[in-house]
């Protein structure tokens, strides 16, 4: 380090400290005469009230009376309803079975089903199927998958046909064809 740095450094030193003692004396020494400035920051705003707005007018409530409790809650799944007993349809001669162990498949609605291929085992057909859960399970004819009482009447390479039991808007079991298509 060069004398000239260290002298410069030494000066600037030297005035750090002059200007701090010079603040600490000023800070320390007797109060100036401050009255008048503290009566005006006692009387700048004495008479001078903030203005507020007023409340707004509220109109009148009128209650409403709801009349729609006889009508049908459109919520209401009408071809859903559990545990109830089923009546032989004419054209299959088969019954909803209420009682029946339910199968894995039946708990997921045949939409978040996958059907991943087919394969032959025993001279019968069986189908790939994946479900939400991350399961592959397999099924052939006869067995059940979703929630609307599907009961599996054929297995082609490019589909799964189900035959579904639901109760239609009139209240009655009534079948239908449904599929589970190969993803491709």
């Amino acid at each position: 380090m060069s004398a000239d740095a260290a002298n410069s450094g030494s000066l600037a030193l030297r005035a750090v400290v002059a200007l701090a003692c010079t603040v600490v004396l000023a800070a320390c020494s007797p109060r100036a005469d401050l009255s008048d400035l503290r009566q005006f920051t006692r009387d700048a705003f004495k008479n001078k009230r903030p203005e507020v707005e007023p409340m707004p007018q509220l109109d009148p409530y009128e209650s409403y009376v709801y009349t729609g409790e006889a009508l049908t809650d459109p919520f209401l799944a009408l071809n859903l309803r559990d545990n109830e007993p089923v009546t032989a349809s004419e054209d299959s001669g088969e019954v909803y079975q209420p009682e029946r162990r339910r199968e894995p498949l039946e708990q997921f609605p045949l939409d978040a089903l996958s059907m991943f291929g087919t394969m032959s085992r025993e001279g019968r057909d069986w189908a790939l199927i994946g479900s939400p859960d991350g399961g592959t399970h397999t099924v052939t004819v006869g067995n059940h998958m979703g929630q609307q009482n599907g009961k599996i009447v054929g297995i082609s390479e490019q589909e799964v046909v189900l035959r579904e039991v639901v109760k239609g808007p009139s209240g009655q079991w009534e079948e239908r064809r449904a599929t589970v298509t190969l993803v491709q």
